[in-house]
């Protein structure tokens, strides 16, 4: 244990010391933070008072929509063009950035016929949502008025919609903004995939590096092999878990005071966000570190058993795509958190590391199901691990070209 643990403080502190290191365990922060202020942000200032023309061949269209567009919550700036005005004119006003886009309505609208909208901000999506609805409320309204003859207050309360909110909930809390929890749940699974790839790659690079330059051969004749490699694992695992800490924890305070951050740009929450409870981090740092460990043993096999990086590459393929795999099973889990499919690929251990927190953070896993997915995790890296470190001692001396599947199974029963 001594020497596998002085070869983690060395793995460990050579890491922690680089400038990559300290850049990007500032810069995760700084973009847990991003992901927060941006997306409402962006959404405020791409559409608030966007110059709209409008070429109404209906004459009484454009007048209503240009009431519309000045209420506070559209806040668009509505213009009455002829509508014998040529599209290319209307273009060259968007070419020179003096409108955002103009509407064009044929006489045919109030029977089906197709509206037109050409713009700069065409490709935002809050920017067709909102003019979509406004044309449905809009062409209902007249067509209300024209032909069941409603007063307005009569059609404002017959087109006032519902209030709807959606709250995620497993049926033991009140629940939270269910789009809230799935980008949260979302962001925690991608944030562990990533960490746990690129620490895992770490430490098979450090393998291949040491093996290349015939380092490794002083230091087997200093330590056991065993020891080797799980001292590069715990020490790049400790840098790791240093770093996703401080993200997590900046994100953690990011997320109890989102209100008052986006206050300081000046755009307000459309709704609330959920908070992590001391439970939900124990859940996601547990699984990190037990994720690693099983990537990274099964990373630095592959290590040992090449001869150069670009060989480490191709032989690492499988293991990536079992990562991979995890990622794009997310839907199955945020689609049906306590469905059967959910609950299947939560305890395979390949997966569980990202795909269980996801589970737990949308309340389709309780503490059993953790800890029968931890207890198979936890026997599935005792074993990886023992394979692992057998191909790790023959391995780390081999040199030339890659073993063949029949090798590996020779080594493993060395």
């Amino acid at each position: 244990m001594r020497e596998t643990f002085v070869i983690a403080k060395r793995e460990f502190l050579e890491r922690v010391r680089t400038k990559w290191f300290v850049a990007m365990t500032i810069l995760g922060p700084i973009f847990m933070i991003a992901m927060i202020v941006l997306p409402v942000l962006l959404a405020s200032r791409g559409t608030d008072g966007a110059k709209i023309e409008i070429a109404d061949e209906t004459g009484v269209l454009g007048p209503q929509l240009v009431v519309v567009f000045k209420d506070p919550d559209v806040n668009w700036v509505g213009s009455i063009v002829p509508p014998s005005t040529p599209d290319a004119e209307l273009m060259a006003h968007i070419a020179h950035k003096q409108t955002a886009g103009f509407l064009r309505i044929p006489k045919d609208a109030f029977t089906g016929g197709e509206i037109v909208y050409r713009g700069d901000n065409a490709t935002n999506q809050a920017v067709q949502i909102q003019l979509r609805q406004i044309l449905n409320s809009t062409l209902i309204a007249r067509r209300l008025g024209d032909q069941l003859h409603q007063s307005p207050d009569q059609i404002k309360a017959l087109l006032s919609p519902a209030h709807l909110t959606t709250l995620h909930t497993n049926g033991e809390s009140e629940g939270e903004n269910g789009g809230a929890m799935f980008a949260l749940g979302y962001i925690m699974a991608v944030l562990l995939y990533f960490v746990i790839l690129l620490y895992g790659i770490n430490v098979m690079r450090s393998v291949v590096t040491e093996k290349t330059s015939r380092v490794v051969e002083l230091m087997v004749a200093a330590t056991k092999p065993r020891s080797m490699m799980m001292g590069k694992i715990l020490g790049v695992g400790g840098a790791g878990l240093a770093q996703i800490s401080i993200w997590l924890i900046v994100g953690g305070v990011a997320l109890s005071y989102h209100d008052q951050l986006l206050g300081l740009f000046g755009v307000h929450s459309p709704g609330a966000l959920p908070t992590l409870s001391a439970g939900a981090y124990f859940v996601v740092f547990t699984y990190f570190v037990l994720g690693f460990l099983f990537y990274s043993t099964l990373y630095a096999a592959v290590g040992a058993m090449v001869a150069s990086e670009q060989d480490s590459q191709q032989a690492a393929t499988p293991i990536t795509i079992l990562l991979v795999i995890a990622m794009l099973s997310m839907t199955a889990v945020t689609g049906d958190p306590r469905g059967h499919t959910a609950a299947v690929l939560t305890m395979v251990p390949c997966w569980s590391p990202m795909l269980m927190p996801l589970r737990y953070l949308l309340g389709g896993a309780g503490l059993g199901d953790v800890a029968l997915s931890l207890g198979i995790l936890v026997a599935s890296i005792v074993v990886v691990s023992r394979f692992a470190a057998k191909i790790y001692r023959v391995g780390i001396l081999m040199y030339g070209k890659r073993p063949s599947f029949r090798e590996l199974l020779r080594w493993l029963r060395y």
